[in-house]
Order: structure tokens, then C-alpha cells, then sequence
């Protein structure tokens, strides 16, 4: 299986990093190896972050399991992250992780498995982002409660371009067209196994109405 990961946004989660700090993106992917090579090579991981100069595949931060890519300028992480969808879906399995809630909402009318960023962050073994419960006068005892939130970084009432839904169509079209396989062979597999049941059924029936015959012509 595939993660692919929107690093800008899981970063954007977390209590233990910042997008302030220049080495954020080498302290995620370093998470995120160490969680991949718990799978003994069963899963691996691309990482998408924005702003990079000037783009494309980082040899420093990927590994042979973690492929880590950077938005070249006038580029958006967003868009380079549907495109590898679009492609991963016609091959194989992947996991989307983002909070972003734009890239949610496709995935979720498309049909794209998506994991929010601060789930994954505790399989990462990172603390999500907390604040405090809203008014905590009204119930002292629970004055030092926290809960977690998902910060979105961009709009969280997104417009959905027609260029967007052309991306994604080809993930959902190739996602039904599996499912609708899958029906129909579990369809068809039922009615084979019914028929030979009621086959059998008919073999044993006879078999016994054909010892029955015998054993009467035995007695007279």
C-alpha cells in the first residue's frame, strides 16, 4: 500500500514541529521512514511539500521506500498530489492523508480512501494540535481539558474547479468500474456455488431413493 502524504498540512497538525522552523520537512520525513520501515517493506510513502526550489524529487530526503517531492513555484503541492492520484488509482492501493479540507471533499465524493493528517500523526507517534475547551468557568473541573482541532490552512468552503473534477473522475471511474467487477464475480461465484449445492442435494436424493429401490427388490 501507498501513503500519500500532504507534509505541509501533516506538519500543520502537529505540537512537535513548525512550518516555522527550516528543518521541518527533514524532521516529517524522518517519522515517516521510521513508521514505513515497520512494515517490512509491505508499504511506502510519498511525500508532497510546497515551495521548492526548484522542485521536483528531493535525493537528500527520499529513501527507497519514502519518495519526498517539492512544488516547483507557480505549482501547488495540492495539484501535483492529484495527478499522482489519478495515476496511483488505476494501478494500485493508496491512503490520502491530508486535513485539507478541499482535498477531503474530493476524495470522499470520488471515493478515494482518505486519513485525516492528525490521525496520522499519532501513527507517527507526533501529538496533534490541542487548545483549550471554550469557556472553562462554566465546569472548573474541566478547566485543564483539552481537545484536538484540524487547522486547515487553506478554505474550508472550497469551490471545486471543473480542471479538479476532471482530475479526479479517472480515480472514481476506475474505483467503480472495480467495485462493480467485484459485485458481479461474488455475484456469480454465489450462484455456481448454490447450483452445485443443489446438485449435490439431487445426487444424495437419488442415491438414496435408488438404495431404497434395492433394498425393496431385496425383500420380495
Amino acid at each position: 500500500m501507498i501513503w500519500l502524504i500532504d507534509g505541509h498540512n501533516l506538519i500543520g497538525q502537529l505540537q512537535d514541529l513548525s512550518l516555522e522552523d527550516p528543518q521541518d520537512e527533514a524532521k516529517l520525513t524522518l517519522a515517516i521512514k521510521r513508521y514505513i520501515g515497520r512494515s517490512n517493506g509491505k508499504d511506502r510513502a510519498v511525500v508532497y511539500f510546497d515551495n521548492g526550489l526548484p522542485g521536483g524529487l528531493s535525493k537528500e530526503l527520499s529513501s527507497h521506500y519514502v519518495e519526498v517531492r517539492f512544488a516547483p513555484p507557480r505549482t501547488s503541492a495540492d495539484h501535483l498530489i492529484m495527478l499522482r492520484a489519478r495515476d496511483l488509482g488505476k494501478r494500485q492501493r493508496f491512503i490520502l492523508v491530508t486535513s485539507d479540507d478541499k482535498m477531503r471533499q474530493l476524495a470522499f465524493a470520488y471515493g478515494v480512501e482518505c486519513l485525516a493528517s492528525e490521525e496520522f500523526a499519532l501513527m507517527l507517534g507526533f501529538r496533534p494540535v490541542e487548545v483549550p475547551l471554550e469557556n472553562p468557568a462554566a465546569d472548573p473541573e474541566k478547566a485543564t481539558e483539552t481537545r484536538t482541532i484540524i487547522i486547515f490552512e487553506k478554505d474550508p468552503n472550497p469551490i471545486v474547479s471543473k480542471q479538479e473534477i476532471a482530475y479526479w473522475l479517472p480515480i472514481f471511474q476506475q474505483k467503480l468500474h472495480e467495485a462493480q467487477a467485484a459485485k458481479m464475480e461474488a455475484e456469480i461465484a454465489a450462484r455456481h456455488a448454490a447450483r452445485e449445492a443443489a446438485e449435490r442435494r439431487k445426487a444424495q436424493r437419488e442415491a438414496e431413493e435408488h438404495a431404497q429401490r434395492q433394498a425393496k427388490k431385496r425383500r420380495d
